[in-house]
């Protein structure tokens, strides 16, 4: 139950860098990338980033959660392995 509550918090951060680095590509000229970053070339390279970093965070939430999946099928009651 602990390991699915947190796939999710970990999908929904995946998502949001990649959405955020989408739109700072989209929008490299916007009020919040002209306060934080210092040019629109910036804006660019860091929603690169953003898009990679997410795209990581997804597939080790999705290796992860394959892993719990497959360790679940063939444990006993005791924990033990069979």
């Amino acid at each position: 139950m602990q390991n699915k509550a947190f796939a999710i918090v970990n999908a929904v951060m995946a998502l949001s860098y990649s959405f955020i680095g989408i739109l700072l590509i989209i929008y490299p000229e916007s009020k919040f990338a002209q306060m934080m970053l210092p040019s629109y070339m910036w804006a660019y390279a860091l929603g690169a980033l953003l898009i990679i970093y997410g795209l990581y965070r997804a597939w080790r939430v999705y290796e992860k959660f394959k892993e719990d999946d497959d360790d679940d099928e063939y444990e006993y009651y005791d924990g033990k392995r069979g």
